[in-house]
């Protein structure tokens, strides 16, 4: 084998490999202990992290606000009396001069109806709850001629429903939670409405039950009388009123507030107290205190509807801009058909503000507008506001000496309400009065073909007819007032009158 060379090269070192720089250690920085007084950060659950769907919120939204308009439609027919002789006497003392008179009560509850039907709809809720209380306030608290205490209610609820989202998220499923410290707050308002109820109670008037007899009549009356009796009754009212005070605000306890509230609520309702719409509202608000899930179960595909509703859609914008406006003709009641025009500046200032932002209108505000107006008709036609707006105007004017605007009202309640007796028979007193004796007869003949069995058309006729010496002519006519009501005695006395020498006395003054 051959041997392996050696070779002669000198050994030289090779060039040494690069030093490695050794990684620096990572030194954890460790937090100072937290000082044990400290504690961690809460977050205030009961107001700022209160929670509700946001599918409750629509169907509240939707029932209150809905109820608020039926009620100021129906408000509509104590206009007549805001401002009558020049008079008002305001809640605080500097709002004496800012009451509300005729045309600005009947204007601002048309404009109220508008907006709230608006906002049960979900139509720019952040601008319209909050003007809604504002006309609320100024028709309450500017004049003492409604002063229940509900329209304080009412209009504190408004103002703290100006903070509540009401509109639904984008794009939000049905049991999307919405975190609304407002909401909260409603419901302690209403356990403070409770609790001082509760307390208002607590005197001898109540206690022993006869301010409830007075204010239970009929049917649910007799029936207290006949179960429980009347004491019993008022004491079981205040306990119930302390009940839904420590219950209502909580979601713990809505259990108990829920069937109890709807019990108490719907149990005046059939009572039929003078109180507006106040009990159907307070069962409006016990939308809030059914559970969630309920709401989300029953509306679980209420979203797809909505998407459509909250699509651009100049063409249905257009329909209702236009169609609201028609149909405002057909409202009986006085300046309908210029709120009415007012009342458009809604839905174009909506549909300025969309445009802006590059899109159009959302198809629900143009439905809206429409189910707004639309509303007063529906009211109007189903309700006697009108005619008892012109039936107060005229006898408010009658009775202050004003026969030329007492004459208009009636006129115009004879216009929109032929078949109603009352228009006939006052627009033909006023008549007579000023020696407009054909134009008088004949309306108080109207009155006497819609009610034969009224004696007043009858005596009104006779009296004139004596004052224009037709003695026997009034005598008949005197004859005819016993016959439709036998047991009016301003009927035979004017009939004896007559009969006898020396004239008729005028028959007492009906001031309906």
């Amino acid at each position: 084998m051959a041997k392996k060379r050696k070779s002669n090269r000198p050994n030289r070192p090779g060039p040494k490999p690069a030093a490695t720089t050794p990684t620096p250690a990572v030194i954890p920085v460790v937090p100072e202990p937290m000082m044990a007084t400290q504690g961690p950060v809460r977050e205030p659950v009961f107001w700022f992290g209160f929670e509700v769907t946001w599918t409750k919120l629509v169907v509240a939204r939707f029932a209150i606000f809905a109820l608020l308009a039926i009620d100021a439609f129906l408000a509509i027919r104590h206009a007549p009396r805001y401002g009558a002789g020049d008079f008002n006497v305001g809640q605080l003392g500097f709002l004496g001069d800012l009451g509300p008179g005729r045309i600005g009560y009947g204007v601002g509850q048309l404009a109220l109806t508008y907006l709230f039907a608006m906002i049960a709809c979900g139509v720019a809720t952040r601008v319209l709850v909050p003007l809604g209380a504002a006309i609320y306030a100024w028709l309450y608290f500017g004049s003492q001629l409604d002063s229940y205490q509900h329209h304080y209610l009412v209009a504190l609820i408004l103002v703290i429903a100006s903070l509540v989202p009401w509109q639904r998220p984008a794009g939000s499923d049905p049991a999307a939670p919405v975190r609304t410290w407002a909401v909260r707050l409603l419901l302690v308002q209403l356990a403070i409405v409770y609790l001082w109820a509760a307390i208002s109670k607590l005197d001898g008037a109540w206690l022993d039950g006869s301010t409830l007899a007075k204010q239970m009549t009929g049917k649910v009356g007799a029936l207290i009388t006949s179960t429980i009796g009347m004491k019993v009754a008022a004491l079981l009212v205040i306990g119930v009123e302390l009940a839904l005070a420590a219950t209502v605000w909580s979601r713990r306890t809505w259990r108990i507030a829920l069937p109890l509230g709807l019990v108490f609520h719907a149990s005046i309702a059939a009572t039929g107290l003078e109180i507006g719409l106040f009990a159907f509202l307070m069962l409006g608000f016990y939308v809030l205190v059914v559970p969630d899930r309920i709401w989300v179960a029953l509306l679980r595909g209420i979203h797809a509807p909505l998407d459509r509703l909250a699509a651009p859609s100049w063409i249905a914008w257009g329909i209702g801009f236009v169609a609201a406006i028609g149909i405002a003709r057909f409202v009986r009641v006085e300046h309908a058909f210029v709120v009415a025009i007012a009342a458009s500046a809604v839905p174009l200032v909506v549909a300025i503000h969309a445009l802006v932002r590059g899109r159009g209108p959302a198809a629900f505000v143009g439905l809206a507008h429409v189910l707004a107006i639309a509303l007063w008709l529906l009211l109007d036609r189903t309700s006697d506001v009108a005619v008892d707006y012109y039936r107060f105007w005229g006898g408010s004017q009658r009775r202050l000496g004003n026969p030329e605007v007492a004459e208009r009202a009636y006129r115009r309640l004879v216009a929109i309400a032929p078949d109603e007796e009352v228009g006939h028979y006052q627009l033909g007193r006023i008549l007579l009065q000023q020696n407009r004796g054909d134009e008088g007869l004949a309306e108080l003949h109207a009155a006497q073909h819609l009610e034969p069995m009224r004696a007043r058309a009858y005596i009104a006729e006779a009296r004139y007819l004596q004052q224009q010496g037709k003695t026997a002519e009034a005598i008949e006519k005197a004859k005819q007032a016993t016959y439709a009501e036998p047991a009016n005695p301003d009927a035979r006395t004017l009939l004896d009158s007559l009969s006898a020498p020396g004239g008729a006395r005028p028959p007492a003054d009906d001031s309906e």
